[in-house]
């Protein structure tokens, strides 16, 4: 009876080991993969905001009323899904990503958002329109970005350095400029375990203000 308690508490204890360390590979596993999710979600705004596309002076006119809004304006703001505040980017780029074996080329207006799925998880997606641009809408047919969003915030960086956390290229708050560079705040994952990717992207190309 002895030797049997003994390898009772040995099998036991063998098993819960086991039960531990798949555990760990599992959340290991899952990291891996978030981190592989938001580099190549991160990358591919870089290489989109690298190829952005700015109306410039003497070309840029400043908005009159009722003038209509100039095609290639950059626009940060934000919205509310659920009484939560996720951040929305809309700009002009070069980096167009032929969908359905379409051919064309050009500059188009690149879109990025919070999107609600069937299984109430929040997926990142990116809207690509040739010009000359549709209205934006939301659609399910725009590619994911990322899946499993649990926070996105955007800052523009103007040219004395200070970040805001909202831009118009064609209001007078934004001196009529785009911003030198924007920041990303990324947090990915679930309730219980999540990670924050944070990123600093140069733009190239910028309006400066017009004295």
């Amino acid at each position: 009876m002895v030797a049997i308690f003994i390898f009772a508490v040995v099998i036991t204890t063998v098993f819960g080991s086991f039960r531990a360390v798949f555990s760990s590979a599992d959340a290991v596993g899952g990291d891996v993969k978030t981190f592989a999710t938001a580099r190549t979600c991160l990358g591919r705004m870089a290489t989109d905001l690298a190829a952005l596309q700015v109306t410039q002076y003497p070309r840029y006119e400043k908005p009159e009323f009722n003038d209509p809004p100039d095609p290639y304006r950059l626009v940060g703001d934000a919205i509310d899904l659920s009484g939560t505040q996720f951040g929305r980017l809309r700009f002009a780029s070069l980096a167009h990503l032929a969908l359905n074996r379409d051919p064309r080329k050009g500059v188009c207006r690149i879109v990025y958002y919070v999107h609600p799925k069937d299984d109430d998880t929040l997926v990142l997606r990116r809207a690509d329109h040739l010009y000359p641009f549709p209205d934006f809408e939301e659609s399910e047919d725009d590619p994911i970005l990322c899946d499993n969003i649990l926070a996105l915030e955007f800052g523009y960086l103007d040219a004395d350095g200070e970040i805001n956390d909202s831009w118009d290229s064609e209001a007078a708050d934004a001196d009529y400029a785009t911003p030198r560079a924007v920041e990303v705040r990324l947090t990915v994952g679930t309730q219980d375990r999540s990670r924050t990717f944070t990123t600093r992207i140069a733009l190239y190309a910028f309006r400066e203000t017009k004295e």
